[in-house]
């Protein structure tokens, strides 16, 4: 009795394993995506400082379309920085003009020389003002160069079109801070609940302006 064989190239197998594997799901709306990539503050003598307490200074804005289903928004900074006389570092991010995040941890002691806490910002750079410490380009003991930053904030959001923008400033008055070569990151995501994604209040629902 004769059997009836059947050959299939391993080429084509492969294909329906990798199509199998990387077959889209109608789940996949947890995904995260990317809505904006930018780099800033590349070249020589480019960095952007200031010596002005909250509210600082803009150091990012960009206009987003936030797509489909998605419900919550994130901003990653990524750069490096120094600061001079021992100050911090301290930044804030806004979409649509309110914070991302509207506490005041102990972290956001941003004005008064690190005495006053200032809802919405959060200190990511602070170096001890030692006398034998760094002082890299005169800046006092604190003057340490090229720190890296990486942080993200993110809160709920609605599908549209928004702006979203990175202050920074210096928690004393003529203590000057810089960053450069930075890189920001603009993304979405759907979660479930995303109305309490974050530990803050949705946009468009009472949250806090910038002050």
């Amino acid at each position: 009795m004769k059997r009836l064989t059947t050959s299939i190239p391993m080429a084509l197998v492969a294909v329906f394993l990798t199509a199998a594997v990387w077959m889209p799901s109608a789940q996949a709306g947890d995904e995260l995506h990317r809505l904006t990539a930018d780099p800033k503050y590349f070249g020589s003598f480019e960095e952007s400082s200031t010596v002005l307490e909250p509210p600082g200074i803009s150091v990012y804005d960009k206009t987003v379309f936030v797509p489909g289903d998605a419900n919550v928004l994130y901003l990653t900074m990524s750069t490096t920085g120094d600061t001079h006389g021992g100050s911090a570092q301290c930044f804030t991010a806004l979409v649509d003009g309110n914070f991302f995040n509207p506490g005041g941890q102990g972290a956001a002691r941003c004005a008064g020389n690190g005495t006053v806490n200032v809802p919405g910002w959060i200190a990511l750079t602070k170096l001890p003002d030692a006398g034998t410490n760094c002082s890299d380009g005169g800046g006092g003991g604190g003057d340490c160069h090229d720190n890296g930053i990486n942080y993200q904030w993110c809160t709920p959001i609605n599908r549209g079109t928004h702006s979203v923008q990175v202050r920074m400033a210096t928690n004393s008055v003529g203590k000057e801070v810089f960053i450069e070569q930075a890189f920001f990151y603009v993304d979405s995501s759907h979660v479930k609940k995303g109305g309490s994604a974050c530990g803050v209040t949705p946009k468009g629902d009472g949250g806090d302006r910038v002050r």
